[in-house]
């Protein structure tokens, strides 16, 4: 059979209000309304990416000041370690709020900043997007940005990880590939004397 590959609306669709719930053109009218609601999920998801996207970007032009034309590696890892402690001071009064021997359930925001605190310490062990400030083209392109979500993808991102948390994955690999290596001695050893 070959498959009707064409894009049915709903206007398309006629006598929808005299269907079979188990006919074919009921099936069209859900795929028509499945389509429609994928397309509006997708678009929420870009819309909050580039909204967070936007934030992220204006944050670091107000970060890093006028004069400095350039920024090496590790100023920028400096760069990204002060944005993720920014909100640190707030957590942190909201933790000081809980009284010794009281209960007291956390406040609400006291969560959402641990989620959120966790969840970007996770981004930056995996790979951080930030502006690349090692480009002076790139610095006087985020200087003349004006927010416009439309002109984000000309700004030429960078994706660094964790220094850190990389040299402990080296060590951890290390370690495992040198206990890999004794085992594999010793069960040589054991084989040969027997």
């Amino acid at each position: 059979m070959v498959s009707n590959n064409k894009r049915h609306t709903m206007k398309a669709i006629k006598n929808k209000d005299m269907i079979h719930p188990s006919s074919r053109k009921a099936q069209q009218v859900m795929r028509v309304v499945l389509r429609k609601d994928r397309l509006e999920h997708r678009q929420k998801v870009r819309t909050n990416n580039s909204f967070s996207q936007s934030e992220r970007l204006l944050w670091f032009r107000h970060a890093v000041p006028e004069d400095v034309k350039t920024l090496t590696r590790e100023e920028h890892h400096e760069l990204i370690e002060e944005y993720l402690s920014r909100y640190n001071e707030e957590y942190e009064s909201l933790v000081a709020l809980h009284r010794p021997g009281k209960v007291r359930p956390k406040a609400a925001r006291e969560d959402m900043l641990a989620a959120f605190m966790a969840n970007e310490r996770r981004e930056y062990a995996s790979g951080f997007e930030i502006p690349d400030f090692s480009s002076p083209k790139n610095v006087k392109l985020l200087r003349e940005w004006d927010g416009d979500l439309n002109s984000i993808n000309r700004i030429k991102m960078l994706r660094l990880n964790d220094p850190k948390h990389l040299a402990k994955m080296a060590a951890a690999v290390a370690a495992s590939a040198a206990a890999g290596m004794a085992s594999k001695v010793n069960n040589d050893s054991s084989a040969m004397q027997e």
